[in-house]
Formats: structure tokens, C-alpha cells, sequence
């Protein structure tokens, strides 16, 4: 992990202060995720000395903004996050969604500055770790390095998959996005039938999939069609999860 200087937050995004409604590592909904999961008591202790839990952030608030100071990863312990760039034209190209125990301004790690917007899409509780502390912690603790390195693999691999997906159908794309979703287990189950709340708008998800709205709902319509869904605007239902998984989560 290489040294940078730490960074700054911009004047134009206030952090939510620590002092309200800040979630202890005890009701952390991340907390079997985090960086921090598998350390000993020892080592925890290190990781919570250099933490600082901040939040929430409201829908819509930035996290940080691109081009400020890079000067701290960041992981989420409850709520959704998009990271987006804007075009010269002003439209704004969502590049990614995070959820609890994802880390944030990972592909910053070598730069002097962010590279995109971090936006929360629903109250969002983050974990901010100071990265040149971060880093000198983890030449103690190879561990805690090992397990930064695998998120940031698994953050390359899902923006891999969606890049390369761009090349698919529409209804493959919408696949493998829902794919994504089962993955982060946030479906929420009851017996063979299944419900999710998206936070993210249809536009953010057609941005993120390369599609245009109309294509999004097509393909949203053709999966209801087929039995896969039931499509309820901001709730996707799957009436048969069975088949669902042998679809999507496989």
C-alpha cells in the first residue's frame, strides 16, 4: 500500500458530525464484513483507535466529491452509496453501488485526489479510516492488508463483469445486476418467495447497465413476463426464489 499525503474534506460537503446517531462496532450491520473481521481483540482495538464512525448521511449528501483530497477509505455500515463521474455535457454516469461492507475510495489508492462522486441514496452510516494511519497499521498487521486487498478484488471483479455485460442483452444485463443484489444478500426472504427494496432510482441502474430507461423497463417487463419478477417500482418481487437462484445466483 503505497503513501499518500492525507487529504482534506471540501468546504461544500460537511460531514454529518460523529457525535449523532453514530453506530457502535456492536450494532454495526457490517461488522462480519469489515476490514476488521477475523482480527484479534488486539488488533481490533488498533483498527478502532484510527475509526471513526460517521452518519448518517441523507439521501442525496456527498461522502466525498471527486477531485478532493484523498485522504481516507471508507466503509459502509448500513445504507446504499453510487459513485458517479459527469460527462462534458453535464450527465451524470453512475459508475458503481456499494452496500454495508463495501469500502469506498479504493480506486483512489495511488492518486492525490478521488475519482468520482460518493453520493449516499438512503441513510447511510460509514466507517472513515484514515488512510495514512491505515497504512501504517497494516505493516503490523499483514492481515488487515489481506483483507483490504480482497475488496478491492472484489470491487475490480463485479466492475469487470458489469463493464464486460455491456456487450449482452438488455434482460442479460438486468440479470446480472439482480445476480449482483443476491450476491450482497440483501433480498429479503420469506419462504420460497422473496422481496427487494431498490434505493438506487431506474435511471441510476439504466445509467449503470448502459441501457436508456425505455430499455430498462422493456427488460423489466419481459423478466415479469416471463415469471422471474414482479416489478413494483422501487420493490422487485420474486415469487418463486428457487428459480430465481437457479437463474441469477448460480
Amino acid at each position: 500500500m503505497n503513501s499518500k499525503t492525507t487529504g482534506r474534506r471540501n468546504a461544500e460537503v460537511p460531514a454529518p458530525s460523529s457525535a449523532q446517531g453514530e453506530l457502535e462496532c456492536g450494532e454495526c450491520e457490517a461488522r462480519s464484513h469489515c476490514p476488521g473481521a477475523g482480527l484479534s481483540d488486539e488488533q481490533l482495538r488498533g483498527l478502532h483507535r484510527i475509526t471513526q464512525s460517521r452518519g448518517p448521511y441523507p439521501p442525496g449528501q456527498a461522502i466525498f466529491r471527486i477531485e478532493d483530497c484523498f485522504g481516507a477509505l471508507f466503509v459502509i455500515q448500513k445504507g446504499t452509496v453510487k459513485i458517479e463521474t459527469t460527462s462534458r455535457d453535464g450527465t451524470h454516469l453512475v459508475d458503481g453501488f456499494f452496500f454495508r461492507g463495501d469500502m469506498l475510495g479504493l480506486e483512489a489508492i495511488g492518486d492525490d485526489r478521488y475519482r468520482h462522486d460518493a453520493v449516499a441514496l438512503e441513510p447511510t452510516w460509514i466507517c472513515e479510516l484514515p488512510y495514512d494511519q491505515l497504512e501504517s497499521l497494516c505493516s503490523f498487521v499483514p492481515r488487515l492488508q489481506h483483507r483490504i486487498l480482497l475488496l478491492a478484488q472484489k470491487i475490480r471483479h463485479t466492475t469487470h463483469t458489469i463493464m464486460h455485460g455491456r456487450y449482452l442483452s438488455a434482460e442479460q444485463r438486468v440479470l446480472q445486476f439482480l445476480r449482483m443484489l443476491c450476491q450482497k444478500q440483501i433480498i429479503q426472504q420469506r419462504d420460497n418467495q422473496g422481496s427487494l427494496l431498490i434505493p438506487m432510482s431506474k435511471g441510476d441502474i439504466a445509467s449503470y447497465l448502459g441501457l436508456r430507461p425505455e430499455s430498462l423497463s422493456r427488460a423489466l417487463s419481459k423478466l415479469q413476463e416471463a415469471g422471474l419478477i414482479r416489478n413494483h417500482g422501487r420493490e422487485i418481487e420474486f415469487p418463486d426464489l428457487i428459480a430465481i437462484r437457479r437463474t441469477i445466483c448460480d
